[in-house]
This record gives C-alpha cells, structure tokens and sequence, in this order.
C-alpha cells in the first residue's frame, strides 16, 4: 500500500502541513493553443471535455481536526499562475499587513437555479484580536458551496450577492516560512514550465506564422497582379479603360462627342437635335424664307421711297 502510494504518479508541487491541517499546491497548466502561442499559457482558447481549457494552479485545504475519512473536510480554488506570483511579492516586500479574496461562480444551474459557487480569501496580520504578535500571521480560507448565477451585459457572470450557500469550508494559519516556501516553490515550477514548454510551442507557432503570412502575401500579390494587367476592378466591364465610358453607354460617346440618340450633325450645324442642317450656312431658323435677307432692299418701302426722293431731287 505504502509502495504504491510512493511510486503512484502525482501532480502535487508542494504542500505544507500543520497539526491538524494540510495545504497543497497541484499542476492544472496548460500550454494556449498554437493560435496563441506567445500567450504560453491556455486562456479559453479551445476546450477540453466541454470545458475551456485555462492554465492554473489550484489550491487545496484540508482540515482533518474533527477526524478522517468522511470527517476531513477538503476545500479547493484554482488561481492564475499570475495570483500566485503576486501574493509571493507581497510577503518578499515584506507587507506587515494584507488582504485579498476572490469568488468565483460557474457550470449550468441545478434544478433549484443554483451554480457551483467557490471563495477564496487570504491576509497577514502582525496582532490577534486581542493585540498579541501572531506566530501565523497568514490566514488561508477557501469556502466551496453553490449560488445563484447572474449574467452582465458583456457576458460574463458573477454571484447573486446574499444567494452563496457554503457546503465546505476550510482554513490555515501559516507563518512566514511555510507560507514562503509554498509560494516560491510554486513559482519555481511555473517559471520551468514555461521554460519547458516555450521552446516547442515559439518555435512552431512561429513557423506557422511566417507562413499565415506569406500565403497572404502571396494571394495579395496575385491580385495586383490580375488588377494591373486588365486595369479593372473584377466583374468591371473589360471595355471600360478602352472607350472610356461606363457599363452599357454608348459605344460612339467618345468618338462623336455627344449623348446617346444625339444628331450627328449637331457639330457641323451648331444647332440642337432636330434642327435644320443649313443653319449655320445661312444664318437664319428653321423655315425661315430663304430669299428674306436678298430681298430685303428691295421690298424695303423706306429705302425706295429714299431713291425716289433722290430722283426728284
């Protein structure tokens, strides 16, 4: 049994454990998908076994004062690897006193509209209640239970406030020490994972990279290409840099100056459509008499009662 137990396989990085408690770290990293490859770390990308897969570490409290077995009670939070290097800089700066928490809700609702719910909270504080120094400044509780699931208008959710019911709840007083040695011990295996997995996963993911971007030159080349040799937009009317006209206009516009369905002797007699073709010749409108201009002196009564005064002078 001991033996088993010895060389059974185990993600567990570290864990500190006191008279009747115990606090453990696990492995749940996930490398992001070739997509995202310089993110390193998975964030939703893509899923696994219906669920998006997310890179974290969880956190699991075990509180066996009352007893074993059915009366150990086990709590359990899964932070970002982020969390864990920051709350490790909070104790290396040397923080007297801190605090921080975090909730979570999720999965689809139960018959009675309740979610799986869990808490997180941690703090450090130099006195007791009673002002006494505290061996075990810091304070790690997780509280897992179930609450009422509420959507937001950018799509996310949070927990209905006063709806969390909690099922287990479990606690830990550490002191500087243990709480240090858990924290950078954990921070040790995250920076070597992705010392580990960053070669394999920047390598390949910019491999496909480079060539995402050379498919989208090459396609934009070959469509210049085609542009500059018709000098056309597709589906443009091959004729239109030829005769210079649109779609479906007179193929004549160019050559003869003028509109669809216009006189071609509209340029050789000045006029409008219709007109007579002489205009311009002899200088008068349509039907005009022609001999009008001619005979103009002669029937003229002024100008020959002129010449007959002239002749009686």
């Amino acid at each position: 049994m001991n033996q088993n137990y010895q060389t059974r396989i185990s993600p567990q990085i570290c864990k500190v454990q006191t008279d009747r408690k115990l606090i453990a770290v696990y492995d749940q990293l996930k490398c992001a998908a070739l997509t995202h490859y310089a993110q390193l770390h998975a964030k939703g990308e893509y899923k696994e076994n219906d669920h998006k897969a997310n890179s974290l570490i969880k956190v699991t409290i075990q509180d066996y004062s009352n007893g074993t077995g059915d009366k150990n009670v086990i709590a359990q939070f899964n932070l970002a690897p982020e969390q864990i290097q920051f709350i490790l800089t909070r104790i290396t700066a040397g923080f007297q006193e801190f605090e921080w928490s975090q909730s979570k809700i999720y999965g689809a609702p139960d018959a009675q509209g309740y979610s799986t719910a869990q808490q997180f909270s941690i703090s450090r504080h130099t006195n007791d209640s009673s002002g006494r120094p505290m061996k075990s400044p810091w304070r790690i509780q997780i509280v897992n239970g179930k609450g009422v699931k509420v959507q937001n208008q950018k799509g996310g959710s949070y927990m209905k406030s006063g709806s969390f019911l909690s099922e287990k709840n479990a606690f830990i007083q550490l002191t500087d020490m243990d709480f240090y040695t858990l924290l950078k011990r954990t921070d040790s295996y995250i920076t070597n994972w992705e010392a580990g997995i960053a070669p394999s996963l920047i390598t390949n993911g910019k491999q496909a990279y480079e060539k995402q971007q050379q498919d989208w030159q090459s396609q934009n080349q070959s469509q210049d290409q085609s542009y500059a040799q018709d000098g056309q937009y597709p589906e443009q009317n091959p004729n239109y840099s030829q005769n210079g006209q649109y779609q479906g206009q007179n193929p004549d516009y160019s050559s003869n100056g003028q509109y669809p369905g216009q006189s071609q002797d509209y340029f050789q007699n000045e006029g409008y459509p219709s007109q007579a073709p002489n205009y311009a010749p002899n200088g008068q409108y349509q039907n005009q008499t022609p001999d009008y201009m001619q005979n103009n002196t002669q029937n003229n009564p002024y100008q020959n009662q002129a010449q007959g005064n002239a002749y009686a002078a």
